[in-house]
């Protein structure tokens, strides 16, 4: 465990502020004009939409389960590396989930307001 404290904590803490930081949801799209009108509307709604995509979804927790198997793995020498090893693993495999599943919101509200009208450029 000695050799993988600074591993975990150099890990673990810039993960944890990653996996809580946008939604993806509360992306400011980019306009190419002027939108139509209802925008603010239409906004909301494809807002909410993609707020529908859950962090914690089926392939984040795929994700956090691979992560902490392979963490398990790489500090299987010892057993305190183990739960170390998982522990680290299982936040990393979650940060990417929750990594992924920011973008596809954020895929979700601009491709929700193209289907309306509205002029995203992205």
């Amino acid at each position: 465990m000695k050799t993988l404290k600074p591993v975990l904590l150099a890990v673990l803490l810039p993960l944890g502020f990653a996996a809580c930081t946008g939604t993806g949801a509360s992306y400011e799209p980019k306009l190419a004009k002027a939108p139509k009108p209802g925008y603010d509307a239409d906004l909301a709604q494809c807002r909410e939409l993609a707020r529908s995509e859950g962090l914690l979804n089926p392939e984040t927790r795929t994700k956090a389960i691979l992560g902490a198997g392979a963490g398990a793995l790489a500090g299987a020498g010892d057993a305190d590396d183990v739960v170390a090893g998982t522990i680290v693993g299982a936040v990393a495999g979650t940060a990417v989930g929750a990594a992924d599943t920011r973008f596809e919101r954020k895929t979700i509200l601009i491709e929700c307001l193209k289907q309306r009208g509205q002029p995203v450029a992205g």
